[in-house]
Formats: C-alpha cells, structure tokens, sequence
C-alpha cells in the first residue's frame, strides 16, 4: 500500500486565483560534495516525503475532477487531454527515437580497431540524450510501454551482472536474435554499463583488451562492443514502436513503422487503433478502450501504474527508497554514469510536462495547469508547489546518489551484487 502524508487543508478548498510555477528548474550541480553531506540521511528523507507530497496533491486534483459535473467541462477536458497526446507524448517519444538512433548510428559499424575515444564520447552524450527522454516518458507509461511490455524490456534494473558476465565471457561477438530473451540484460542499463564507468567514459585502451570491472576482466572490450551495437538496435526498434503506437502510421514516420513491422512488433490497440486515437476518443467505445473521459484522465494523473501518481510513487519509494532507506545498494538505478539524480528529476519532470501540456516547463491553453487555474486555484498549486519542491529535494542530495547510498549503509556498489563472484 502506497503511504502518502496528509496534505495541507489548503489543498481540499477550491478558489480562483493561480499562481505560475517557475521554469528556474535546472539540474543541481552534480560535482561532489563533502564528506559529511554523504552520511546525512536528512537529504534522502526529504526527497521521499516531498515525492510523496506530490502524490497526494496528484490524487487530490484527480479525485476533483473525477467527482464533478463533467459534462460542464467536457469540451475543456477533451482538448486537455487531446494536447497531452500530441504535444507531450508524441513529441517525448519522437525526441527518444531520435536520439536513440543517433546513438545506433555512433555505434554501427565500429570495431576494437577503429574506435576512437572521440567515438566513445559521442556516443555517451547521446545515450545521456536519449535517457534523459525516456525519463521524460515516464509519466505515460500506461499504454503501449506497458501493454507491450517495453518497459521492462527496455528499463530494467538492476542490471543482472552476474548473468551479464557469463553471458559475455566467452568472448563472443556473434550474438543472435533469438538470445536476447532476459531483460535484466538488455536496454539502457546494459548500454550503460558497457559505455560509461565512474561517471565517464570509458577509455579506448579498455575496450582493446578487457574490462577490468571487478568480476568481468575475463571479458573482451570486442564482445562488449559488439554487444552493445546489437541491444542498441533493439532498443531502437523499440522507442520506433513507442512512437508509432502513440502517434498512429503517418507519412512523416513511415520508415518507422516498416522497422516495426519487420521487427514483427505490435503498435496498435486491441480494438485496432493507435494510442493516441485511443486516449482522445476515450468514451467512445467502439473506437476506445477507456469507458469514459474520466477514465483517459484517471490514466493520465493518478492510475496505481503507468500515471504521474505512478512514477511519483515509484521514484520516492522505490528508486529512492530502496537503496536509501532498505539498504539495497544494487538497486541505484543509472549507477555507472552518474545519471541517477538526474533520472529522479526527469521522472518529476514528465509529470511537469503532462500538467503544463507543454515540453517547455510553461503553461498552455489547455492544459490542467490552466483547468484547475480556472476552477480549482488552491488544488492547482498544490500540483505546482509539490513537483517543483520535489525536482528541488531530488536535486539536493548528495551526488552521485550511488556514493550517497553507498556511504550511508558502507557497502561499495561493485560488492553489491558481485560477491561470490571471484576472478
């Protein structure tokens, strides 16, 4: 059961004035700080609560809507929830395949002897690109990344070291299609891992002889590389999916949907429209599969799974608090390139996106800032207050998160999962 802390009586009253949220919302440094910061537990357990502040304040503005008169508001809801298809999901996903693809064409085609450190560098800023758009879908994750089992194979973490290196250390370079059946070894965290150590690039000299990551230096830099450009196509071909399933087949994206096809994935709803259609005709049932508006935007704001009350939860009390507070050090999510705190703002960040209707971190015309602007100031701030102090609380915990963690329970990262494992 999810545990929420009560909110301020403020946030149950309705009134009519609103009050704009700031766009003063970017990354905290991430250089490290001192010592003393990193055995504070005081930054973790403000993270938490505030994710969790967010929550209900998320829950609150969704319950509004879901009691009221809403045949007075369809029209508004409609377009609301209309802008988030087009102007939030659809150009999330597009931004990710974009950038995934750029990372595939970095990688394609590079072997132990051409690659340069030039090569390597480029390809972890676009992987850090692509990341930083993947945590920006987070919010929309019910639908196609959920029905179609993309998060998960895509997103899953921990990363399976221990399978990871037994999979790699007999040197291979072939690997074929029909291996690629564990997720715990594929998508991001792999590429991560592979591409980044220490919050860096790894370095050319390591990827010409073998890794020396403590239980993998059996495994060749050549099999990782070649490991790396094969989940970095099926990653590919998995954020095209994500696209064209919200968007629906368009001429702007019909390349996309061929590498779909040929990849023999689905990207249509069972009742054989796109996402998209989908979410904008929710009511109508022979074309949606959500019985009513209020259903789309129960989805939208406050569903257990898939919703920005979901990834909220998710980020606070597990992303947080499972290394944080469990002690579970091998669950820091984007250990090997420092990425973590980032990622938890960028998941805060897509609930930003799908409450402003905007990519921007501005208000537009319809949108729910605006709705509750207009009908329900005091609930509408709350929203406001909490997203921003929950990407500020995120942001003020000591960096890298997984020394942070790691310096409060003592147990290093590489130990974490590694043990019995011996070179």
């Amino acid at each position: 059961m999810k545990k929420y802390y009560l909110i301020a009586a403020a946030l149950l009253t309705a009134s009519m004035s609103f009050t704009a949220c700031s766009d003063d919302d970017d990354n905290k440094s991430t250089q490290e700080q001192s010592d003393s910061k990193y055995s504070d537990r005081k930054y973790g357990r403000e993270a938490i609560d505030a994710c969790n502040f967010l929550a209900d304040a998320l829950t609150q503005a969704n319950n509004a809507i879901a009691s009221s008169q809403i045949n007075q508001y369809e029209s508004e809801l409609k377009s609301i929830v209309a802008n988030v298809v087009d102007n939030v999901i659809v150009k999330t996903y597009t931004n990710l395949a974009d950038d995934t693809e750029s990372l595939l064409n970095n990688l394609k085609g590079l072997n132990v002897n051409t690659l340069t450190q030039s090569a390597i560098n480029n390809a972890c800023s676009d992987f850090k690109k692509a990341r930083n758009h993947w945590e920006l879908s987070e919010a929309f994750l019910g639908g196609a990344a959920s029905d179609f089992d993309v998060d998960p194979t895509i997103d899953s973490w921990p990363l399976n070291r221990t399978l990871l290196v037994s999979y790699l250390s007999s040197g291979r370079t072939d690997f074929t299609d029909e291996e690629y059946d564990d997720a715990s070894i594929l998508g991001f965290h792999a590429l991560e891992f592979i591409l980044f150590r220490n919050g860096s690039p790894r370095s050319v000299s390591e990827f010409q002889g073998n890794d020396t990551y403590k239980g993998f230096t059996r495994v060749s830099g050549a099999s990782e590389l070649a490991y790396a450009q094969r989940i970095c196509e099926l990653l590919y071909q998995r954020t095209c999916q994500l696209q064209v399933a919200w968007e629906g087949e368009t001429s702007s994206n019909a390349s996309r949907v061929e590498l779909v096809k040929s990849a023999d994935l689905e990207y249509k709803t069972q009742k054989g429209y796109s996402f998209g259609d989908n979410m904008k005709n929710a009511g109508n049932t022979s074309i949606s599969t959500f019985p009513s508006l209020k259903d789309a935007i129960t989805q939208l704001l406050s569903a257990d799974e898939g919703s920005c009350v979901g990834i909220t939860d998710e980020v606070g009390n597990a992303k947080i608090a499972n290394p944080f507070s469990s002690g579970d050090v091998s669950y820091v999510e984007s250990p090997f390139s420092h990425n973590s705190i980032s990622d938890f703002q960028d998941n805060i960040r897509s609930v930003r996106n799908v409450w402003l209707g905007s990519l921007n971190g501005r208000s537009v015309s319809n949108s729910f800032s605006k709705f509750f602007s207009d009908h329900s100031t005091s609930r509408g701030n709350a929203v406001e207050d909490a997203y921003e102090d929950a990407i500020e609380k995120i942001g003020e915990m000591p960096a890298p998160f997984v020394k942070y963690v790691s310096t409060i329970w003592g147990v290093a990262y590489e130990d974490s999962e590694m043990r019995e494992y011996e070179d």
